[in-house]
């Protein structure tokens, strides 16, 4: 019996390990690389990078304060001394304010630039400026700042894109470690019981009771499933470093796996969809997938340039009006007359051709239809990679089940034959074939089994949700 009871004896120190051990859950992994992954901090760069983006483009909208002093003395006569100072208060509507201060005197002053001693040389005026052609309805200011508002859109579906890699790449990392950890338990037991038949077979044999050949024989299986062994340790810690690399602490120092970690295959983080279900994730995806949103946000951004394009087919026509010392003047505030003491200009400005004109505005339209078709293409392959990765999964939870059923019917024959053999009714060659099946079952059975979890990630992987949440759908 004591094969019989070496199995029994291995199972209850597998179950102690398992108890002693530190249960490191897929959950576990995800929220500290959600704090601490630096892909996943890279990522959320992208919302300062659009903040950045916006902040730049309203620049374009600061007011603007200018100054200039010139000066000319010569042979003891002042010539002139010119002193010129503007407020430029830009808005969003094309009218300019504008807040201009002289201070202009000298002997030699052109008539343009006289200012009255009266008010100690000291003139002001205010007034605005106003596009009638090109710019009155959209100008190259406003144009940047919808199409920086737009990049928004840019940043945060490349930040979901970012995290979302981070996080899969991450789950499929997991679930190596879990196979390779499964597998080295199996080949850990497999060789205990090989080296347990082994001992039996020698203290057999020393008995009189069992052939040399079948000591040889013995030797030979315990010798290959101690190779088995020593190949699953390796590929177990080659695993356990794949997914320690993943790991951060808080202060940003890299974190390993602890030796007495293991893995666990409970995880609520994923589900598998019914059809319906699926549609409602194929629909979603279609407008709220990453790639479809950038695609949809270039778009976006190329019609606000296609507009400014169009826009400057049209003349330029600005015109100014500035009260001159009103309602600001040098000794206070001055009642406004429209009619008197002001300055008034129009600027006109045409290209006969319009060659540079009409090639950008022919320019953005091309790329806004390329953007149509690309948009078209990618819908349609995202909606491709989510029902073929839904087919693979339904696939994969029935493979998994019956590959489970078979790895226990083989586990059941093995059970039998060591049965047989502790009561002379078999011999170690049928023994080693059935348990060369159970384990030849068994590794199938993690192989379809990790796959099936990876799939279960992949699909809302693929669906471009956020932090691979269904959640995200009905928000």
């Amino acid at each position: 019996m004591r094969i019989l009871i070496a199995v029994v004896l291995l199972g209850s120190a597998i179950s102690l390990a398992a108890q002693d051990s530190l249960q490191f859950t897929l959950d576990d992994v995800l929220e500290l690389a959600k704090r601490n992954h630096p892909i996943v901090k890279q990522a959320g760069l992208q919302d300062q990078f659009a903040e950045a983006e916006i902040r730049a483009a309203k620049g374009y909208m600061d007011p603007k304060l200018e100054s200039s002093f010139n000066r000319k003395e010569y042979k003891g006569t002042e010539y002139y001394s010119k002193f010129y100072n503007s407020l430029k208060i830009p808005v969003w509507f094309p009218i300019d304010p504008k807040i201009e201060a002289y201070r202009n005197s000298g002997e030699h002053l052109s008539e343009e630039n006289y200012v009255s001693s009266s008010n100690d040389y000291w003139q002001f005026t205010a007034g605005v400026s106003l596009p009638l052609g090109k710019g009155l309805f959209i100008d190259e200011r406003r144009a940047l700042i919808k199409q920086a508002n737009i990049y928004s859109d840019i940043a945060e579906a490349e930040k979901i894109k970012l995290t979302n890699k981070a996080l899969f790449t991450i789950v499929k990392a997991y679930w190596e470690w879990y196979f390779a950890f499964k597998q080295y338990e199996l080949m850990q037991q497999s060789m205990s019981i090989a080296d347990e038949i082994f001992k039996r077979v020698k203290l057999d044999y020393e008995y009189g009771e069992a052939a040399v050949v079948d000591t040889v024989q013995a030797k030979i299986t315990f010798q290959n499933r101690r190779a088995d062994f020593i190949n699953s340790q390796v590929q177990l810690n080659s695993a356990k470093l794949a997914l320690s690399i993943h790991l951060w602490s808080n202060e940003g120092l890299p974190l390993e796996i602890p030796e007495r970690a293991s893995p666990s295959e409970a995880s609520s983080q994923w589900i598998v969809p019914e059809d319906s279900t699926l549609n409602k994730i194929v629909t979603w995806a279609a407008e709220n997938h990453p790639e479809v949103t950038k695609v949809t946000a270039k778009k976006a951004q190329y019609e606000v340039e296609q507009q400014w394009n169009r826009e400057s087919l049209k003349p330029q026509i600005d015109l100014s009006y500035s009260f001159i010392d009103a309602p600001i003047s040098y000794s206070g505030f001055e009642p406004i007359d429209i009619g008197e003491n002001y300055k008034i200009g129009m600027d006109f400005s045409f290209p006969l051709l319009l060659r540079k004109e009409r090639g950008k505005l022919q320019k953005t339209k091309l790329y806004v239809e390329s953007l149509e078709f690309d948009y078209m293409q990618t819908q349609q392959q995202v909606g491709a990679q989510i029902r073929s990765v839904f087919v693979e999964l339904i696939a994969s939870e029935q493979l998994t089940l019956q590959y489970l059923d078979l790895s226990r019917n083989y586990q059941r024959l093995l059970e039998a034959e060591i049965f047989n053999v502790e009561n002379g009714e078999s011999d170690l060659f049928k023994l080693n074939i059935q348990q060369d099946k159970f384990i030849e079952a068994q590794i199938k059975y993690l192989k379809v089994q990790t796959t099936f979890e990876k799939l279960k990630a992949e699909l809302p992987y693929v669906a471009g949700l956020p932090y691979l949440s269904y959640l995200n759908m009905y928000e």
